[in-house]
């Protein structure tokens, strides 16, 4: 595949995900340049995976041998990588993973998102996505040449995710949006706005008391329950 063809294909999905998630689109389309060598890998191939995402995707997962390294030596193994219906789903899982984080630091790639195309593929380095020392500069290397800005709004040498509409839930989080909403946790309003302390006070007392409610089987033993956890409050601060 061209290098042109690749970029047309992957820029509307890049560009949508960007809307929703503030993840750059000109750092998406180079990052799946570089991992998916410009969509002519065999992982790309045969299942849609532009990041080479282990384990299972909506459409399965396929088997491919990899490169891993135990104790500083590579060795070839086999894996399961996830397996996507089209590159839509494989850019939408890698956005999950800047967003979310790993398990052990959620915020891990929080810089990444909302910044301009050069300063994410730095943020995303600095944060260890890849072992590569240079993979920063062959993103922007790859950005630059193909003026991968002008996916992001604002044209050359101009870098600038546009504003989110607070009132647009991403497509990411619909699903825990809604279930929290019909929760009574929020009011369903403003769904992309910064949450207040007070907003905060809200929702952690809303979550209190239903948990006081859950564990203790009838309404008389709730008050006692209560000044427990008031107790382990005050002696956690």
């Amino acid at each position: 595949m061209k290098d042109s063809d690749f970029i047309a294909k992957i820029a509307a999905y890049a560009v949508a995900d960007m809307q929703d998630t503030f993840i750059p689109a000109s750092l998406t389309i180079a990052q799946a340049a570089l991992e998916s060598a410009w969509g002519a890998s065999g992982l790309t191939s045969k299942a849609n995976n532009l990041f080479g995402i282990k384990g299972t995707g909506p459409a399965g997962s396929v088997t491919m041998p990899t490169t891993e390294y135990v104790n500083g030596k590579p060795i070839k193994v086999k894996a399961a990588f996830r397996a996507y219906n089209n590159w839509g789903e494989s850019i939408r899982d890698h956005s999950k993973l800047i967003l979310n984080g790993v398990s052990w630091n959620r915020n891990l790639y929080k810089k990444v998102i909302g910044a301009n195309g050069r300063t994410a593929a730095r943020e995303i380095a600095a944060a260890g996505y890849a072992t590569d020392p240079g993979y920063a500069n062959k993103l922007i290397a790859l950005m630059d040449k193909y003026d991968l800005y002008k996916y992001d709004g604002q044209g050359k040498g101009v870098e600038k995710v546009a504003e989110r509409d607070i009132n647009k839930v991403s497509a990411w989080a619909t699903e825990n949006w809604a279930e929290a909403v019909e929760n009574g946790y929020f009011d369903g309003n403003r769904p992309g706005a910064a949450m207040t302390r007070e907003e905060m006070a809200i929702v952690v007392n809303r979550l209190r008391r239903n948990f006081l409610a859950l564990i203790a089987g009838n309404t008389a033993d709730i008050a006692e329950l209560d000044k427990r956890l008031q107790k382990i409050e005050q002696e956690g601060k």
